[in-house]
């Protein structure tokens, strides 16, 4: 929502979500700091703090930061079948194919290649 009343509208949407007791709530972080700590400071319970394009050395920074619970690694896992197994041995990710994403087929979902064993 990019208007000047915005960041109080997620502010209130938040604050009225936390009352249902949701597990969590994932958040798409747009660039607003002060408004992702409001959120932290009203929703209770886990909170995953999604920055599309941060750098895999950046991944733990808002776990870190007590901001967020979990850091989503969706685009990652799609393109690494095998992403903990690669963290672990510091091996190269392979990159993502964005063409396919949403396609309607299995290309893009199940092909890319594993580690060698």
């Amino acid at each position: 929502m990019q208007c000047e009343q915005g960041p109080d509208v997620y502010r209130h949407l938040v604050k009225e979500l936390a009352q249902f007791n949701l597990a969590y709530l994932h958040v798409m972080h747009g660039g607003d700091e002060e408004l992702l700590r409001d959120i932290r400071t009203v929703w209770p319970n886990a909170l995953l703090v999604n920055r599309a394009g941060r750098p895999l050395e950046d991944i733990s920074i808002d776990i870190d930061n007590g901001i967020a619970d979990m850091a989503p690694i969706g685009t990652w896992a799609l393109a690494n079948p095998d992403f903990v197994e690669r963290l672990k041995k510091d091996a190269p990710l392979n990159e993502p194919d964005r063409t396919t994403f949403y396609g309607g087929g299995k290309k893009g979902y199940i092909d890319y290649p594993f580690l060698n064993k």
